[in-house]
């Protein structure tokens, strides 16, 4: 029997599908603050006097940067059990959802460290030098002179960054989280797939209006804030 597409359907699956908003909203939380916090690290060493850790930190870069995700998700949700095994640690009872956020925390971080290091540098070197020249130690002038500066900077890129990990969360249901498309996937199975195309539009509406929200709040933010330093320089 041909399946027959029914338009008139998609609006009834979107509220099904946000029923999983809480998983995708914490797989998205806790990868972004972990990608921030790790995107800080190699940040620090990419910018630092030492060679080594250069070299260490460029090359994780480029690295996470040339793998597709949804291949890493493969090589650390069945790789590192395996690994762990051979040293007697059984990683069975882990959450699905420690190895994907794992995965994306990762991946985002390259862009994370890249995002920051371009804002750093766009601040103008001679400010730091003149925050020197007035005894101020070097990370008081990296408080006081250089992030407020470089944060605006890197608002939008960040914002990207929010939007660009948003959407690697639909790849958890490669591996069986219930997140937005494992709970599309579930929808679809249960009609043994008659209702497919429905469901994936519905989820598709679901990515597309939540990364137009956070563009727009990502301009907002951008907005206020570039407002409030004009005003406190004024």
């Amino acid at each position: 029997m041909e399946n027959t597409f029914k338009p008139e359907t998609i609006p009834g699956y979107i509220p099904n599908i946000l029923r999983a908003f809480p998983v995708t909203m914490e797989i998205l939380l806790l990868s972004l603050f972990i990608s921030l916090l790790l995107g800080t690290l190699v940040t620090a060493a990419v910018i630092g006097k030492r060679k080594w850790l250069k070299v260490i930190a460029n090359s994780y870069i480029a690295f996470m940067r040339g793998i597709p995700t949804l291949v890493l998700i493969f090589l650390i949700y069945l790789g590192l059990p395996q690994l762990a095994q051979t040293i007697g640690i059984d990683l069975s009872e882990v959450s699905k959802i420690v190895f994907i956020v794992a995965c994306l925390s990762m991946g985002a971080s390259a862009n994370m460290a890249e995002m920051m290091r371009a804002s750093y540098l766009a601040v103008d070197k001679g400010q730091r030098e003149a925050a020197y020249s007035v005894g101020m130690k070097e990370f008081t002038a990296f408080r006081r002179i250089v992030f407020p500066q470089a944060f605006g900077i890197a608002i939008p890129a960040l914002g990207n960054n929010i939007i660009m990990l948003f959407k690697e969360t639909s790849l958890a249901f490669a591996i069986g989280v219930i997140d937005f498309m494992g709970k599309a996937r579930a929808i679809s199975s249960a009609s043994y797939g008659a209702n497919r195309l429905e469901v994936y539009i519905a989820a598709g509406i679901i990515f597309w209006a939540a990364c137009v929200i956070f563009e727009y709040a990502s301009k907002f933010i951008e907005k206020i804030y570039t407002r409030g330093r004009k005003k406190a320089a004024s």
